[in-house]
């Protein structure tokens, strides 16, 4: 063990900058995740979209009931 061929120190290289280089991705897809879920839309916005989007439900369910079948 008193010398270690120049290869093996690539391979270990590559093992340490493959870890690294993982758990810096992990990190950052982590804290985007934290910030669209902070940064969504507010409480308000969905209420409003969910009615509107229950309005044209109700129309086309009209729709669909006034066709002769």
């Amino acid at each position: 063990m008193e010398y270690i061929p120049w290869f093996v120190w690539i391979i270990l290289a590559a093992i340490v900058f493959g870890t690294t280089a993982q758990v810096v991705d992990t990190v950052l897809k982590h804290r985007r995740k934290v910030a669209e879920i902070t940064h969504g839309p507010a409480r308000h916005e969905v209420l409003t979209r969910l009615e509107a989007i229950e309005r044209r439900l109700d129309g086309i369910e009209r729709t669909l009931t006034e066709i002769p079948g």
